[in-house]
């Protein structure tokens, strides 16, 4: 149903990463996330790290509103993250050959949808210190649609369409090779819908 790959790296000369991905699949739904801890190195890492604990500690269907409301919570304290957060699942009024779509980011991570049109806002502000609402967005991703989620620590220019192409792996090490910023920790998570 899903293709996934996904790279993450600290930035060059830091041992700990302070972005972390979260691929988490059930019979007929996958969470995906990309969270970029503020920063880089321990303090970076332990935020997005706390993040990934609780969204694993969620049950796989739960509200992404709720998951963003618990993820806030439980970086209190910590540095703090932007965030990436979707779902992706089969319910009985989705279209044939499509998954349900939602998703909601807060702070500067990006969600790229190409094959749907689809209206993504992100929320401003930092999970764990301050964000006013979470902007929740749904939709279908017919098959063949692909989702691509980043981190600050991959250039927004990068030609997206251009490397369409590309199956998920090529495309995650195309990223982090040619469009990846070196003072920064990366990340970045290609999904495939597949019929």
């Amino acid at each position: 149903m899903w293709r996934t790959a996904y790279r993450t790296s600290p930035k060059t000369g830091e041992r700990e990463n302070g972005d972390a991905v979260l691929v988490r699949r059930g019979p007929e739904a996958i969470t995906l996330a990309v969270i970029d801890g503020l920063g880089h190195g321990r303090m970076a890492a332990q935020a997005a790290h706390a993040a990934v604990e609780c969204l694993n500690r969620l049950p796989l269907t739960v509200d992404l509103e709720e998951a963003m409301r618990a993820v806030h919570e439980a970086l209190r304290g910590t540095r703090g993250a932007a965030a990436a957060v979707c779902q992706l699942g089969a319910t009985p009024t989705t279209s044939p050959g499509a998954v349900s779509f939602v998703c909601c980011g807060v702070g500067n991570v990006e969600i790229r949808c190409f094959g749907a049109k689809l209206p993504i806002l992100l929320s401003p502000g930092v999970l764990g210190a301050r964000v006013q609402s979470f902007r929740i967005c749904r939709g279908e991703l017919p098959s063949g649609a692909r989702l691509v989620m980043f981190s600050d620590g991959i250039s927004q220019r990068a030609p997206l369409d251009s490397l369409r192409q590309q199956d998920p792996e090529s495309l995650c090490d195309t990223l982090m090779r040619e469009h990846r910023k070196p003072d920064d920790d990366a990340s970045v998570l290609v999904c495939d819908t597949e019929a």
